[in-house]
């Protein structure tokens, strides 16, 4: 679990990042992940910034909790049922939406199966895919380095063909990191929806700690204008 309030930021947005490298729209789709402490690494929030729904299977209670509280997801729950009727509507209307199954994992996956829940793109951290290798379509494996995920080459090339820097803007109060919120909104295009979601959205999922700042993605002439 990631300690700090940035390094967790950064992470969500290189989450982001993969996700929008795929698929710039991730509304009515269903992503899914599995294994202890999994809720806490930013994918819930990314998924949902990109506008998409997400079901974790996490049996860290502890880790859920905590992420939970801090506006990380939007429901815990107790069993699969509650899960996917919670996800359902959700998926029909195209809302974003994060889920947590709190529990053991295995009998989890195996309702699953039993229950043919296909989602769209399986979340698998640090190349660990035998348990998520039956579950859904595409495949989305996150290798992290010093506890922190790695871009892969194929978001290093999104981002590369974009000419967009992961940067870094501190503030030392809320009212700051709002105010570098609409500094950033100013410089960035009308229609560039990933990077204005990205903006928009994060503080609902992530409250910054006091000293913190706001990761995101800029020009090299974006960030000499600000």
């Amino acid at each position: 679990m990631l300690e700090r309030a940035e390094d967790l930021q950064r992470q969500t947005l290189r989450i982001y990042g993969e996700l929008m490298a795929r698929r710039e729209n991730w509304a009515g789709r269903l992503l899914f992940a599995c294994g202890p402490g999994v809720s806490a690494t930013g994918l819930p929030a990314a998924a949902s910034i990109a506008g998409g729904a997400t079901l974790v299977l996490d049996s860290d209670a502890a880790v859920v909790k905590s992420v939970f509280r801090q506006g990380g997801v939007d429901f815990v729950v107790n069993t699969l049922t509650e899960a996917l009727r919670v996800l359902k509507n959700e998926i029909r209307k195209g809302c974003p939406l994060s889920v947590v199954l709190e529990g053991e994992t295995d009998p989890a996956l195996e309702e699953l199966r039993e229950r043919g829940v296909l989602p769209e793109l399986r979340v698998a951290f640090d190349g660990v895919v035998d348990r998520v290798n039956s579950l859904g379509r595409e495949l989305l494996v996150l290798e992290s380095g010093a506890g922190m995920v790695h871009p892969s080459e194929g978001l290093q090339r999104w981002l590369e063909e974009r000419g967009w820097v992961e940067t870094a803007m501190a503030a030392a109060t809320m009212t700051g990191l709002r105010d570098v919120d609409a500094r950033l909104l100013a410089v960035l295009p009308e229609g560039d929806t990933v990077r204005r979601a990205w903006i928009q959205r994060i503080a609902r999922y992530q409250r910054p700690a006091p000293g913190g700042a706001r990761v995101a993605w800029l020009t090299e002439a974006e960030r000499a204008s600000l």
